[in-house]
C-alpha cells in the first residue's frame, strides 16, 4: 500500500463524498479515512494529503477545516475536492485552501463535481442532482488524481497484464494469476493477494455478488452485479476492480428487467 499519500474525507450525506474519496484512493492505493480516524495518524508522516467534503453554505465542512487548521506548520504538498449542489456564494474552496495555506501546505490540485441536493428549493422537485456523483463523476476524479500524482498512479492488472480473459460462466467466476497475484473475477475482479476476508462487500451488495470462502471474497454472482459501486466504497484494501462497458450495462438493464424487490 501506498505510505506516501493520504486522503482525508468528511461525508455525513449518503456517503457522496465519500465515494469519490475511495475512488481516488483506489488510484492512488492509498488509505482514506474520516477526520476523526486521521486524529490518529501523525499525518505530517505523508508527503502528499487530500483534503475534502461535501459544500455547505459555501465551504467545506467545519470539521475538515477544524484539523486543518490544528495541523502544525508544515512544508506539505496538499489537493482539495468537493461535492456540492449549486453554491451561490461561488468560490466554495477558498476557506479550506486558505487554512492549508496559513499551515504552510502547499496546494498542487483541486478538483469538484455536483452531488445530490436534497436541500431548500430542490425539494420541491425531490432534490437535485440525483444520482451525483455518478460513476463518470469517479472516473473523472481517478483522472485528476493519476495525472496530479503519476508516479503514485495504481493500474489495474485485469486490464493492463492479462492477455487472455475465459469465458464468463455463471456462478463459476475464473481465476487468472500475474506473477505472484492472483484474480478472481472479470466483471467484478477481486484481488485475492490485497483481500482479507472481512465480508464487508458481502454486507454493503445489494444484489449479494459476494460470498466469503476459504477468507476471501469470491464474485460468484458477477453477471448480477449492477455496478453500484458500494463495494469499491466500503472496501478499504482496495481488493475490487469493476470492469463494466455501456454493453453490460444494457445487459444488467436486461437481466433485472423482471425482478421485483432485492
Amino acid at each position: 500500500m501506498n505510505e506516501e499519500v493520504l486522503i482525508i474525507e468528511e461525508s455525513i450525506f449518503n456517503d457522496q463524498t465519500k465515494r469519490l474519496a475511495k475512488a481516488m484512493a483506489n488510484q492512488l492505493d492509498c488509505r482514506c479515512v474520516t477526520t476523526n480516524e486521521a486524529k490518529s495518524l501523525n499525518v505530517d508522516d505523508y508527503k502528499v494529503v487530500g483534503f475534502g467534503s461535501g459544500i455547505y453554505f459555501g465551504m467545506h465542512h467545519p470539521k475538515i477545516i477544524e484539523f486543518v487548521n490544528q495541523l502544525p506548520v508544515k512544508d506539505q504538498k496538499s489537493f482539495i475536492f468537493s461535492t456540492h449542489g449549486s453554491p451561490i456564494l461561488g468560490k466554495y474552496h477558498d476557506a479550506l485552501r486558505l487554512a492549508l495555506i496559513q499551515r504552510g501546505r502547499t496546494v498542487i490540485g483541486e478538483f469538484d463535481t455536483v452531488g445530490y441536493d436534497g436541500t431548500g428549493p430542490f425539494m420541491i422537485f425531490g432534490g437535485g442532482h440525483k444520482g451525483r456523483p455518478h460513476e463518470g463523476d469517479c472516473k473523472r476524479a481517478k483522472q485528476f488524481v493519476r495525472k496530479l500524482l503519476p508516479e503514485y498512479d495504481i493500474t489495474d492488472l485485469y486490464l493492463t497484464k492479462l492477455e487472455k480473459k475465459n469465458k464468463i460462466t455463471e456462478g463459476h467466476p475464473n481465476v487468472y494469476k500475474i506473477d505472484s497475484v492472483i484474480l478472481v473475477g472479470d466483471k467484478v475482479t477481486v484481488n485475492q493477494n490485497r483481500c482479507i476476508g472481512c465480508g464487508v462487500c458481502t454486507e454493503k451488495c445489494p444484489l449479494s455478488v459476494f460470498d466469503i470462502s476459504d477468507g476471501k471474497a469470491i464474485p460468484n454472482r458477477e453477471l448480477d452485479c449492477v455496478f453500484c459501486q458500494k463495494c469499491l466504497t466500503f472496501c478499504n484494501y482496495r481488493a475490487i476492480t469493476l470492469h463494466g462497458s455501456n454493453y453490460d450495462y444494457i445487459r444488467v438493464a436486461i437481466r433485472h428487467r423482471k425482478k421485483f424487490g432485492l
